[in-house]
Formats: C-alpha cells, structure tokens, sequence
C-alpha cells in the first residue's frame, strides 16, 4: 500500500472512530476529517501560538522538570486549541526556564528562526515575521492576533531572558511572584507587563509548527 493510500485509510478509520464516541465536540478538529485535511494541506507555513486553560505559577509540578511539566501542559492543550494549523507536531511553551530562556529557543530546541516561519496567532495573523523578532516588538497584540486577552504566565525579561526574580522559583512555589505577559502590548515589553503573586490563575502560551 503505497504512503498516500495508507494516509487517507488511516484518516478514515479515525475518522469513523471519532464518531462513534461521545466525548468529541463539534470544535474538536481531532474528530473532523475535512477540517484535518483543510489543516494539512492549505494552512501556511509559521510557527502557531495558542494559550491554555489557567494554571497557578508552580507550573513544575506537572512533569519531572519544569520543562517537562510546560511540555506536557502544551501537549494536553493543544487538542482543544484554536489554532488553524491541527497538523503542527513541535510544541513547545513560550515560557522561560533558568536553563532555556525564550531567546534561546533556535539554538536550544531547532526553533526555526527565518522569516519562512512568521509567528502567527492561532487564525493565520502574523505577530512577527521570526522568532527572533517577537522580542523587539510586535506587528499586533496577543489580542488582537486572537491568541489571548488574559495576562499569561512568561517568567521572562524584555529580549527573552529569564526573569531571574520573578520566576515562582522556578516554578514550584505559589508563594512567590512570577512575570507575566501583557495581552495588550505590542511593544518589547510585552513579556513582562506584571509580576503577580504566584497563587494566582493564568494561562501559558504554546507554539506549535510544522517542518
């Protein structure tokens, strides 16, 4: 069978069990085989952000490290994200860690870092023509790009730095305070528009692309 015939069966049996469970939505693109193709094969190239459900800031305790744990979070989210592009396998969290800061992400993961990969809000808009350029400034808000109008957790400086004193210790303590991300601006602070106490409920940002 050759790879094309194999994927379309594959879809089609996915497809059918879907269907046949209650606990699909109608938004659940995982259970809809037109929206799965319309996302494989017409979505442009970039790298996607979408939010998640809110968390406390001792994101570590969700996996075996803190980037694990932002990992996993990522992962289990993406399903039920708005994101266009279903099909994008590489999630990561927009979230800095003391040993993989967000500027360093081309160098420390194979982020693509070149204007073939515009960063886009989960519809297609583009927020930045690459990587590298979301931390000067953006050519939208999170907001206005559809990503989120709630302040969401970043532990990072302006540039991409981890925040060294807002980080909620890295992650695993809400007894302390950690930088967040400011919905509304397009400028270079964008990343670090607060600093809340840790015991309060915000999301994280993921990205998610194709290669």
């Amino acid at each position: 069978m050759n790879r094309s015939l194999y994927f379309f069966s594959f879809l089609l049996l996915f497809s059918n069990a879907c269907m046949s469970s209650d606990v699909c939505s109608d938004t659940d693109k995982v259970c809809n085989t037109k929206e799965l193709l319309f996302s494989i094969f017409s979505t442009p190239k970039g790298i996607y952000l979408y939010p998640t459900q809110s968390y406390q800031g001792d994101l570590a305790k969700y996996g075996s490290s803190i980037e694990d744990s932002l990992q996993n979070i990522c992962v289990s989210n993406k399903f039920f994200s708005p994101i266009t592009d279903f099909s994008c396998s590489n999630v990561l969290p927009v979230v800095s860690t003391s040993t993989h800061p967000l500027s360093s992400f081309p160098t420390d993961y194979g982020l693509p870092d070149s204007t073939d990969y515009p960063v886009r809000g989960p519809k297609g808009d583009i927020i930045a023509t690459s990587w590298t350029n979301i931390f000067p400034g953006l050519l939208m808000t999170f907001e206005q790009a559809s990503i989120t109008s709630q302040t969401f957790w970043t532990f990072s400086n302006s540039g991409g730095a981890y925040n060294s004193t807002d980080n909620c210790i890295n992650g695993t303590t809400t007894g302390a305070a950690g930088a967040t991300g400011d919905p509304k601006d397009s400028f270079s602070a964008w990343m670090i528009g607060d600093a809340p106490a840790c015991n309060e409920f915000h999301p994280i940002i993921c990205l998610c692309y194709r290669e």
